[in-house]
């Protein structure tokens, strides 16, 4: 009796296990389903954001590079303008060969505003940069280039313009390229020093930057050559259109 007994409870305890193995089953199942969507989404969505990130300090970094060769150029010059006045103030008859050599040493810089503008009209440029010291760093050096352009090279062709057209002796010798040489010095070192710690925090290296410079160029280059062959398929149609209105006047004769 005892054992009749006992046999049915053994079956209902397999099978509660059984079902049991099967819910937790399920559950795993579920919850490892749940983890890999919404794991995968969020992997998805790091990586864009990392893109996003990387496209933009790229981008930044590439066109405080232009200017920064632009300034470099800048100062080159202002230096060598400075030896040339050395020169004729100690041999006055160079003005004799040619009084307007000093001022071919006259120093400019072109910039756009476009990536500058990107970067400091929109607040989630800088959740998007993650980076407020990088971000600073930036700022900064918009405004030094700004500097630069101002107080150096708009004053130098300021200084210029008031001379009128008389370039003697004095006029040449009075140009205080030693001055500016000074400031021109400072604010690139400045700017250069900015420059290589935010290539330092976003861990952007010379190579990839000049990688990156080549595939805008290829970009600009590929963009210029769309723009050529528009430009050569408009003609044709008009061509073509020119010859069909020979062909009706011709007709009509």
């Amino acid at each position: 009796m005892n054992i009749k007994s006992i046999a049915p409870k053994i079956q209902i305890n397999s099978s509660k296990k059984e079902l049991l193995n099967q819910f937790l089953l399920s559950l795993i199942a579920t919850t490892i389903s749940i983890v890999l969507t919404f794991g995968t989404a969020i992997w998805l969505d790091n990586n864009k954001k990392e893109e996003a990130k990387h496209e933009m300090v790229m981008m930044i970094i590439y066109d405080l590079s232009n200017t920064l060769k632009e300034v470099e150029e800048a100062d080159a010059l202002i230096q060598e303008g400075f030896e040339q006045q050395l020169a004729i103030a100690a041999s006055p008859q160079l003005l004799e060969q040619d009084p307007t050599i000093i001022f071919s040493f006259t120093p400019q810089i072109e910039y756009t505003e476009t990536v500058e503008r990107i970067f400091s009209s929109n607040i989630e440029t800088i959740n998007t940069l993650g980076n407020v010291l990088f971000a600073e760093n930036v700022s900064d050096l918009y405004q030094l280039r700004k500097q630069y352009k101002e107080v150096i090279c708009d004053v130098f062709t300021n200084e210029i313009k008031e001379l009128d057209g008389i370039y003697g002796y004095e006029q040449v010798i009075n140009i205080p390229y030693y001055h500016r040489k000074l400031m021109s010095k400072i604010i690139l070192n400045r700017m250069k020093e900015k420059f290589l710690q935010c290539q330092q925090m976003m861990n952007v290296s010379d190579e990839d930057l000049e990688i990156y410079r080549q595939k805008r160029q290829d970009m600009e280059l590929t963009a210029e050559q769309d723009s050529i062959r528009r430009t050569l398929f408009n003609q044709c149609d008009k061509d073509k259109q020119l010859l069909i209105e020979a062909i009706q006047k011709g007709k009509q004769q």
